[in-house]
């Protein structure tokens, strides 16, 4: 007579962490003193695609969090490097994928699901048919610009078609709609981008550039058949349990933003074909899943990472993983921020062990670090020289000459003392 169900295998915490650490590329520190040109763009697509997914942000305070998330795993390197991987050699695309990000190009057949669900939205359909009402033919003249002068940027259009914000019945003060675009042809290039019809072949700054996808895209990939949804989620949430290594059905779900009801179907159906397994993880309230990879038998990271890294994108997983909570005070009101505006946590070990507010005076030549704080519990002994070990390196990856350390957090007076 059967037992019952078997039970599912057990990690411990730390056998969690090291896990996660390892499937981000981030159990070892990368290679000290190495040269910026020992990075090739080998490297780069490789870490594009075990991430999966790097994300996109404006925020450029430091350097824009792409660069810095791969600097995380390769040290100093090349950022136009990221750029020509992506843009001019075609080894990825920018598309929604955790929020806007840069992916693998074979990654595209995968997400085609998700744009033709942004083509079939019941908001994008009404927007066009306004646009049709109030000015008849502009979405086809659209398109035809970009294809005749393409890639543009919406301000490169000929016709912006720039809305009057006093001609727009809403019941929201102004200074709720900080987000709204004011412009039919920059809502059109978004709403067209995001159902595929249009494909960004690069940035101008951080402002996108819009061509169609033929010109952008290889043609090997465009002219793969579409996968049913089912294979393309499939194939997503493979690719998020590989840079998990293991999670729960929320933590695959937020890592490319897919729905949870269908994120759980997958799973399930990726457990009965062998290629996942279920397991219990110390502490963990729900269910994981695991990766077919061996635990590691321990993890010597050591990095500062953005706050946009992929390693912290599910909240609740680092809290989980780490005792770390994980914020973000760009938003917030400067008297009310606990930390700082652009905040990096420190990773080192198998620990989040600190955090850092950094912001780069380029005027000046400086890296500044208004605040640092340690983690409750954390060794400073060994923290401090470490960290500063860090803040040095990124200096010098960014060619800044000097560190200005403030006074905010218990770390700064020893780290001022360790970086003289």
């Amino acid at each position: 007579m059967s037992g019952g169900p078997a039970r599912s295998p057990e990690l411990s915490l730390a056998q969690a962490r090291r896990i996660a650490l390892r499937a981000q590329l981030l159990d070892r520190p990368p290679a000290d003193g190495a040269a910026v040109t020992a990075v090739t763009a080998a490297r780069v697509r490789s870490v594009l695609r075990s991430l999966g997914a790097v994300q996109l942000d404006a925020v450029n305070v430091l350097v824009r969090s792409h660069y810095l998330t791969l600097y995380s795993r390769l040290g100093a390197y090349e950022p136009a490097l990221l750029d020509d991987v992506v843009y001019r050699r075609r080894h990825g695309f920018e598309y929604w994928g955790h929020a806007a990000s840069l992916l693998p190009v074979e990654l595209q057949p995968a997400l085609r699901w998700r744009m033709t669900r942004r083509a079939e939205q019941a908001s994008w359909q009404r927007f066009r048919d306004r646009v049709e009402r109030e000015r008849p033919g502009y979405l086809d003249a659209l398109t035809a610009e970009v294809a005749a002068r393409g890639p543009l940027a919406y301000t490169d259009l000929t016709d912006k078609a720039q809305r009057d914000r006093a001609a727009i019945d809403h019941q929201y003060a102004d200074s709720t709609l900080l987000w709204y675009r004011w412009s039919d042809g920059k809502s059109a290039l978004e709403g067209l981008f995001d159902a595929g019809e249009l494909a960004a072949a690069g940035r101008r700054g951080f402002e996108r550039l819009y061509d169609l996808p033929e010109r952008v895209l290889p043609a090997p990939v465009l002219a793969e058949a579409t996968p049913s949804l089912e294979d393309g989620q499939r194939e997503l949430v493979r690719r998020a349990m590989a840079a998990l290594g293991v999670a729960t059905a929320r933590d695959v779900a937020d890592y490319f933003r897919m729905p949870g009801v269908e994120t759980r179907a997958r799973l399930r159906e990726l457990v009965a074909a062998g290629e996942l397994e279920p397991v219990r993880v110390e502490g963990w309230a729900e269910p994981a899943w695991l990766a077919p990879v061996s635990v590691p038998r321990s993890a010597g990271g050591r990095a500062l990472l953005s706050p946009f890294d992929s390693l912290l994108w599910e909240r609740g997983r680092v809290e989980r993983l780490f005792g770390f909570r994980h914020s973000f005070e760009l938003y917030v009101k400067p008297e009310k921020r606990e930390f700082g505006y652009f905040v990096l946590p420190f990773l080192l070990g198998d620990a989040l062990v600190a955090r850092v507010d950094v912001k780069a005076d380029r005027a000046r030549g400086a890296l500044l670090v208004p605040g640092a704080f340690a983690e409750d519990g954390a060794e400073l002994a060994a923290v401090v020289p470490a960290l500063a070990g860090e803040l040095r390196r990124l200096a010098d990856w960014l060619e800044l000459d000097a560190i200005d350390v403030g006074s905010r957090g218990m770390l700064a007076a020893p780290l001022r003392r360790a970086l003289a």
